[in-house]
């Protein structure tokens, strides 16, 4: 198998946080990569700093921001043309360690059913406190959620193996998965895509596994806005709830439906004594957006 990764790093309107990313990648020598930048049609010139910080990285510039499924699926399809059989979906705000791409491409030889493989994620502004330690899912809302986020580093045992599902902030993904069960659903306006690929992976008997000793820095939210915004809150309620309908039988849905119903309305009310009243017409707007799909 070629030994080399693509490393497929999505940009919009980044250009207080693309250069640190790629000079970052530059400091990575095993495996050898080769990096593909994917500009979602910035406005800020960022797309620029590619020739500053990565002259050797291909760059493709989107006519209109096609979000993240499409956005990496442009990379990927681009990886694959290159004869590309490693490949690393890596956001833009994100400085990754040297030794990371390595440490995940072991693991993922390690076991000859893995097909994804995910880093230990900090907050790259307080890196002693991890973002995303594996994924899991809240029991009974069935919505996703990061393992350990908020934890401090090293304060608790750890250790790698199978997750349910790897965050696409930085996620190295094979060839024969994408063979296997295709690229990112675009259908997912932003939100859950990365969940939803790595369930159909597992489904088509593919492990998802999680690599603490890769780890990599993440300037959270950077192009969403910081914190619970009204775009972050409709998308996330909206495609939650594509993901539940995917991937749940009828059975479980409506014999769940009468929990996730009052999380909904304990949500509506928390937002409305807080005067969040931005936020709640969000949660509305997301919740309808299921409801006009049925």
């Amino acid at each position: 198998m070629d030994s080399t990764l693509y490393v497929i790093v999505l940009n919009w309107n980044g250009k207080k946080v693309l250069g640190p990313c790629l000079a970052s990648l530059a400091k990575v020598t095993d495996p050898p990569i080769e990096t593909i930048v994917v500009d979602n049609a910035s406005l800020d010139g960022s797309a620029d700093i590619v020739w500053q910080e990565a002259p050797g990285a291909e760059l493709i510039v989107n006519v209109r921001n096609l979000l993240f499924a499409e956005g990496n699926n442009v990379g990927l399809r681009r990886a694959m043309e290159r004869g590309g059989r490693l490949f690393l979906l890596l956001n833009n705000d994100t400085d990754v360690d040297p030794s990371f791409a390595a440490r995940m491409v072991a693991a993922l030889r390690s076991d000859p059913k893995a097909g994804i493989v995910g880093p230990k994620i900090v907050y790259d502004d307080d890196p002693k406190r991890i973002w995303y330690g594996g994924g899991g899912f809240y029991p009974f809302l069935w919505v996703p959620r990061h393992d350990h986020i908020r934890k401090i580093d090293g304060s608790f045992p750890e250790r790698g193996g199978e997750t349910r599902w790897v965050s696409g902030c930085a996620m190295l993904v094979t060839r024969e998965v994408i063979d296997a069960i295709g690229l990112l659903d675009p259908s997912y306006t932003i939100y859950c895509e990365d969940v939803d690929f790595c369930l159909r992976a597992r489904r088509a008997g593919w492990k998802c596994l999680y690599e603490p000793s890769a780890l990599v820095r993440h300037k959270v939210s950077s192009s969403s806005g910081g914190g619970m915004t009204p775009f972050k809150l409709e998308n996330r309620i909206a495609s939650t709830c594509r993901l539940i309908a995917r991937f749940k039988p009828l059975w479980w849905r409506i014999l769940m439906a009468p929990v996730q119903g009052a999380a909904f309305v304990f949500l509506l009310l928390a937002l409305l004594v807080s005067a969040r009243i931005d936020l709640l017409r969000a949660a509305l707007r997301g919740a309808s957006r299921i409801a006009r799909r049925r």
